[in-house]
């Protein structure tokens, strides 16, 4: 397993094939993800062991791409993965344990106190119980659950949300795909995409699952929480929170994660609905140098318009979305107040109207990423009375050029009062 690759960073820009991976490794199977993880490339033994072969029909809202020939290439996208994925052995007690308490620690020395983690899995949100129940937790986890296991989401709906007593795990969200990504040409737009003109991307999840799911969210007290990045899944998931929530919207505060693409008629309702625009700066600054050309001229203006949206009054949550991006907030507060690599291009900021200022940045990491988990009245600020998680640098970050944001370290997170990272202590 690996993951990471990104076509568009290679001379060519195409999709890989399997040929050089099948030579290197062709005695066991082999699955590489993309770095969005929306397409994953698989040696010949990976698709032989999932049955994937030249008959095989490209599921509902996925790819399996194919070369002239009609055989399957290696690489597939969205939910096509899940034929895969059925090949995959899961995951033991003790490898979910290893890993979660790896990226706690990994989270907390980049000044991370909480992690929204979106799409936990039964057996993932069983050991991060396990795990605060025995204060083994060094991060603060707000769980998102996985809205594609439906007895998981029978078993919660029915206990209803639920928060321990000290805030460090908390259960009230679902997660739910309305397409793809727009790297691998899965976001859903509601016109052909500029580069490929073939495909307008694909509908992950079938509108009326989103809907089913969302009513029965609603009706349960959980915050429904969807990705849509093209503009067409964006319209999508707000049509859906109006049809299916009406006021209860700024009681749960729905979320559309990453909205990427957003048609100018459609700004002002992330307001008019309560819904939460969580958005990733480092996306903008990742995706910048092929966005254009997967959009066109036009289009493009509508791509990662923070500034837009918090002029309509929405409101904006900022986060990394790892692992796809770095978990470094420093990163993304950088990418929203200069729209630049961190090596300064372009000079004057690219799409530079829609950057945010520093004050905005980082509430958009602390005050309103609380407000995003309904914990804006005891954690996200630095006031009596709230909790006592602090991310302290070596220097004021804010404070000179922005250049000063990128250079500022970590010297300690403090989470529920307890070192959750700090510089030469070995935690």
């Amino acid at each position: 397993m690996g993951r990471g690759w990104d076509q568009n960073l290679w001379p060519e820009k195409r999709f890989p094939t399997n040929e050089m991976l099948t030579a290197a490794v062709p005695d066991h199977p082999v699955l590489l993800r993309r770095v969005d993880g929306h397409a994953a490339l698989a040696n010949a033994r990976a698709l032989a062991a999932a049955g994937i072969t030249a008959t095989t029909k490209d599921p509902p809202g996925g790819r399996i791409l194919r070369d002239a020939a009609g055989r399957p290439t290696g690489v597939v996208v969205d939910t096509a993965e899940e034929l895969l994925d059925r090949a995959v052995p899961a995951p033991t007690a003790a490898d979910i344990e290893r890993r979660v308490l790896l990226a706690a620690h990994h989270l907390a020395a980049f000044g991370v106190t909480e992690i929204h983690d979106a799409g936990t899995s039964r057996a993932e949100l069983a050991m991060l119980r396990a795990l605060a129940q025995a204060g083994r937790l060094p991060v603060r986890v707000y769980v998102i659950l996985d809205g594609g296991d439906d007895t998981l989401l029978e078993q919660e709906f029915a206990a209803g949300p639920q928060a321990r007593r000290d805030g460090m795990l908390a259960v009230r969200a679902v997660k739910l795909y309305a397409d793809g990504a727009l790297g691998s040409r899965g976001a859903l737009l509601s016109a052909a995409y500029t580069d490929e003109p073939s495909t307008r991307g694909l509908e992950v999840t079938p509108e009326a699952r989103l809907a089913d799911v969302v009513r029965r969210a609603a009706k349960a007290g959980f915050q429904p929480c969807i990705h849509a990045i093209g503009d067409a899944a964006v319209t999508r998931v707000l049509d859906i929170y109006q049809r299916e929530m009406g006021a209860r919207g700024d009681l749960l505060r729905p979320r559309v994660e990453h909205a990427q693409i957003v048609r100018p008629e459609d700004v002002p309702r992330f307001a008019a609905l309560g819904a939460v625009a969580s958005v990733q700066p480092t996306h903008c600054t990742s995706d910048m140098p092929w966005a254009p050309s997967r959009l066109g001229e036009a289009r493009v203006a509508w791509a990662y318009r923070w500034r837009s949206l918090l002029a309509a009054g929405a409101r904006l949550c900022l986060g990394s979305d790892v692992p796809v991006e770095s978990p470094d907030p420093r990163l993304g507060i950088w990418a929203a107040v200069t729209r630049r690599t961190q090596q300064g291009t372009p000079a004057g900021g690219w799409n530079p109207g829609e950057a945010l200022t520093v004050t905005d940045a980082v509430a958009g990491y602390t005050t309103w990423a609380a407000a995003a988990g309904f914990e804006e009245d005891w954690r996200g600020s630095c006031a009596p009375g709230y909790a006592a998680d602090l991310t302290i640098f070596d220097r004021d970050p804010f404070a000179g050029e922005p250049a000063g944001i990128l250079q500022a370290r970590v010297v300690r997170t403090v989470v529920a009062g307890r070192d959750a990272f700090a510089t030469g202590s070995g935690l």
